[in-house]
Order: C-alpha cells, then structure tokens, then sequence
C-alpha cells in the first residue's frame, strides 16, 4: 500500500518529462528509481514535490540487465533496474556531467558510454565508462574523446578524436589530424595506440605506442604554412617541433632542433604586438 502512495505521488513531476523521449517501460523505470531516497536526495528532490529531470534513457547490458540513467542539470545517476515479477531498483552511481549527454551501450552490453558537452555541437567532449563489476557500478575510464584547436579564422584545425575498442583486449586510440581547409595537410597525421589494463579499481592505461609527426615534418609544414601567411598555424607547427625535440632529447646542435627553434623565435616575432609609444 506504501509503494502505491508513493507511486501516485511521483506521478505528476514525472510526465513533465518529455513523454515524446520516454517510453513506458523507462518511466516505470524512473519511478522505480526515484522510490530509492539515496536517489532522490541526489537530485534534491522529495515526494510529491521536486522539479523535473532533463533525460531519463533505459540501456540495456550484458545478460539482459537494464541500466536507466537520470540526468537534472549537471547531476546523473546511473540505476541498475531488476526486472522479472516484482521490478525493483537496484544498485546506484552519482556522477557529474556536462549538460548535453548522450549514451551509447558498448561491446555487447560490458559498457556504457556518457558522451558529455558544455553545449550542443561544442567541443570538447568528454567520454566517462561505465560498467558492472562485481556487482557495483563502477566508472572505470573517463578521457577526452574530442576536441579541436583552431587557428587563422577556422581554416586551421587540430582535430584530436579518441576512441575506445576492442581487438583481444581494450585500446584507446588517438588520431591527431592537422587540417587546412578541411583538408589533411600532407604528413599532418599522427596516432597513438594506448592499452588498457583492467584492474578492480578500473581501467588503467599501459605503455603507449605511437606514430607520431617527426620533427622534420613539423618544420617543413610551418615553412608551407608560412609561405601562405598563416602565421599562427605555422608558429603553431614550429612549436610542435621543438617540444617533440626535447622529448626525443635530441642533441643541442641537432639540425632539426636548430630549425625547429629558429623558426619558433622568427614566427613569435613576426607576431607579437607592436608596442605603442
């Protein structure tokens, strides 16, 4: 009788979600999950009188078990949702998370993916994994999945995109493309493979491998970019080469170092700001 009460009270501030974007097994789901006062007191609100979540989205994981995830502003919980003769909530995660988020179930229900934004279409986006383990839900790997640096008005990109997958055992790959136009520049393709290594407390990175721009690529491409005057993009290059010299500890009178801050000192001149007397 209790759980009936409590049920019609939650009725109202329910359907003020989006009845367009929630289905009825996921609002059933919702007022399982907001019966649980840990739950409620997350999101700050009480019986029969709260205000009203943003996002309610049921997934489905491995072995047929459904995870709902609620979202109000910037606060989320993720709710194992058991299902069978008498639905119940089960175990629960609070998380923070950017306003715009989108879920998506990975390798065949063993994760969720939160893909979270400040706003829509604006990078950069962050990815945070959830999974069930041992019986708790746990977030296991958050990262930096996109984001751009963009120079000369937009017609200069660094996009940076990294992504999770699968091939034996679990990698982050990262693809580091420099873009004129919206065109790849000749050599301005750099990736990095790193492993995961499952652990208890999550997923933990390994030693990474990578195929990164040479120094010499660098500096060939801020002397293209320079020619066109685009000044930023070509400081912006003249930069990467000196830093992936002093993480390659080449020798001080290396070639490629010589260039590499030659060209950094002519560019950063070329564009500071006269002073005014």
């Amino acid at each position: 009788m209790r759980l009936l009460l409590l049920l019609l009270l939650f009725a109202p501030g329910l359907f003020a979600i989006d009845m367009k974007d929630v289905d009825r097994d996921t609002l059933r789901h919702v007022r399982l999950a907001l019966l649980e006062d840990e739950v409620r007191r997350h999101f700050g609100l009480r019986v029969g009188d709260f205000e009203s979540l943003d996002q309610a989205v049921d997934l489905r994981l491995a072995d047929d078990k459904q995870l709902l995830l609620l979202r109000l502003d910037t606060k989320a919980a993720a709710v194992l949702i058991h299902t069978g003769k008498t639905d119940h909530a089960g175990v629960h995660l609070f998380i923070d998370v950017e306003p715009r988020l989108g879920a998506q179930v990975l390798f065949d229900g063993k994760f969720v993916a939160l893909r979270c934004r400040a706003s829509d279409g604006k990078l950069p986006e962050t990815t945070r994994l959830l999974r069930l383990q041992q019986g708790k839900l746990q977030l296991c790997l958050e990262w930096t999945s996109q984001e751009e640096y963009v120079l000369e008005n937009g017609r200069y990109i660094e996009k940076t995109t990294r992504k999770l997958e699968q091939d034996g055992s679990l990698q982050l790959l990262e693809r580091r493309e420099h873009l004129l136009d919206g065109k790849l520049l000749e050599g301005g393709l750099a990736t990095k493979t790193t492993p995961l290594q499952d652990r208890p407390e999550g997923l933990v990175a390994g030693v990474a491998s990578e195929e990164a721009i040479s120094v010499s690529t660098h500096c060939a491409l801020a002397r293209a970019l320079e020619r066109d005057r685009l000044n930023e993009a070509a400081l912006h290059h003249a930069r990467l080469a000196q830093a992936r010299a002093l993480a390659g500890k080449l020798a001080g009178d290396d070639a490629g170092k010589l260039e590499a801050l030659s060209l950094t000192a002519r560019l950063e001149a070329r564009l500071r700001p006269v002073e005014s007397k």
